[in-house]
Formats: C-alpha cells, structure tokens, sequence
C-alpha cells in the first residue's frame, strides 16, 4: 500500500511549510494562554522584602561604624597596632627614635620607648 505512494519535491515542500506554520500557530496560541495566567508579584510581599534588607543594611553599616571606630585587637583595622608593628620593624632596621617620630605620627618617648624594648629583644 505505501509502495504506491510518491512525495515529489513540491508536495514535501508544502507539507514542511504547513507543519512550519502549525507548529507556529500552536505556539502562539499556548505562549498567548500562559500569559494570561502568570500573576504580577505581590508588591505588599516585595515592600515587606525591601523593607528587611533595609533593616539589615542599616544594621550592618552600625556594626561597620562602630568597628572603625574602634577595631578589635589584633585587627587589620587597628591601625595603632598596625603602626606599633611598623615601628618595631624600623627600629630593628636601625632607625632612631627620631625617625619613628616623625615617620609614624608617634611621641618621641614612644618611639624611644620601642627602641629600647627592640633592644632587649635581641
């Protein structure tokens, strides 16, 4: 039965088209249905959503404050450790007390103070 039948290159050309066209048809319909059925999102829910984050940020930037201000020891944001450290590492390079007054930003009794601790390290 199949034997008898022949496709030439018009008729295949055709059927491609319609099945192009058909399964076009059918996408459009389904993406026109679907569309009808998404919701726009609760904005009640979203302002209570942006409403948290805010409460969060605010919180955290407190926390960020109140570490600038005043950072735990042994921090990289305690910056007076930070240049204690400095100024042990100068004075072990041989600078004098002078040097580590008025490079550091530190009170020359300080910087003689250091001085004097790096030379009973040794």
């Amino acid at each position: 039965m199949l034997e008898n039948i022949t496709i030439n290159g018009r008729e295949l050309l055709v059927f491609v088209i319609l099945a192009v066209v058909l399964a076009t048809v059918v996408y459009l319909l389904e993406s026109v249905l679907f569309s009808r059925r998404r919701h726009p999102p609760d904005s009640s829910a979203l302002v209570a959503r942006l409403t948290a984050l805010e409460a969060t940020l605010a919180l955290h930037q407190e926390r960020l404050e109140r570490l600038e201000a005043k950072p735990p020891q042994e921090s990289a944001l305690d910056t007076q450790a930070n240049t204690y450290a400095e100024a042990m590492r100068m004075a072990r390079a041989g600078a004098s007390a002078q040097d580590l007054a008025g490079n550091l930003g530190i009170s020359r009794s300080e910087a003689e103070l250091i001085i004097a601790l790096q030379r009973g390290e040794a």
